[in-house]
């Protein structure tokens, strides 16, 4: 089912994106979807270019690959996302599930969320228990800048925790539906829908 839940999060992320327009905002700060969209083929088509997003020797290759993609028609680039190349890492079996699961679900988010009027999915129960798995990954790097220990627990699933007391940081329990966790994790804390304890 995770490697089925990256490839329907890629084909529903490109129906959003169609219907949003290229030129609407996203959770990205200072990216439209048409910058999001963009992103996503040039990690998966050109690696090499995306490590520019994290480092800097990289960042003129970057550059240079979302020039090329920028007179492209919105459509051709939707196409792209959609229908990935044969050679990407993420056509091995199992690869897909760990490179694009939460990619493909958290961007998807981006641009859902950015919109005016927006109310939170409902994933089926598979698809849950993939969110989680991917939310029990995200908090290892999250609980690991965290002042104390960091407790995620998702009704119907199970509670998870990760870090260490440092100094005077108190413990922190974060609960919600799966999907809710992973966007909190990643970055996106006022756009999830979470208690915090």
């Amino acid at each position: 089912m995770r490697d089925n839940l990256a490839r329907a999060e890629r084909l529903r992320l490109v129906d959003t994106a169609r219907r949003a327009g290229e030129d609407a905002p996203t959770l990205c700060e200072g990216w439209t979807t048409r910058d999001l969209v963009t992103h996503l083929v040039i990690r998966e088509r050109h690696p090499a270019a995306a490590l520019g997003i994290f480092m800097p020797k990289f960042d003129a290759r970057r550059e240079t690959k979302e020039n090329d993609y920028a007179s492209m028609p919105f459509a051709q680039l939707l196409g792209l996302v959609a229908a990935p190349p044969k050679w990407t890492p993420g056509a091995l079996p199992g690869v897909e599930s760990v490179m694009n699961t939460t990619e493909f679900l958290v961007h998807h988010e981006d641009i859902r969320r950015a919109a005016l009027e927006w109310i939170p999915r409902r994933l089926s129960q598979p698809e849950n228990a993939t969110a989680w798995t991917q939310a029990r990954l995200a908090l290892l790097p999250y609980a690991a800048k965290a002042d104390g220990p960091v407790t995620i627990s998702a009704p119907g699933f199970a509670s998870r925790t990760a870090g260490r007391k440092r100094g005077q940081g108190a413990d922190t329990t974060i609960t919600g539906e799966p999907l809710e966790l992973l966007l909190y994790l990643m970055g996106r804390e006022e756009h999830a829908l979470v208690d915090i304890s």
